[in-house]
């Protein structure tokens, strides 16, 4: 089994909003932009992402996360407590 790390340069909780919306946004869904961002941040700091989300866009982040994934990868991201 393999382990995450934090990066040691970690984007502002105002960034990772920023690109998250990014992600969701056009045609399709930039997969591998959320793997980067939720993925390698720890609990607190997903935590402090969701909050952040919906203060900024009046959107609960697991609900967004909900509408744009589907089957498996839906279920991998979900798992990862935010």
């Amino acid at each position: 089994m393999s382990t995450l790390t934090v990066p040691h340069s970690v984007p502002s909780v105002g960034e990772d909003v920023e690109q998250l919306r990014t992600a969701f946004s056009g045609w399709g869904t930039n997969e591998k932009l959320i793997i980067s961002i939720l993925a390698h941040r720890n609990a607190d700091q997903r935590k402090a992402i969701r909050e952040a989300y919906a203060s900024t866009y009046g959107e609960d982040l697991l609900k967004e996360l909900d509408r744009e994934l589907s089957n498996d990868f839906e279920v991998q991201i979900v798992i990862i407590p935010c």
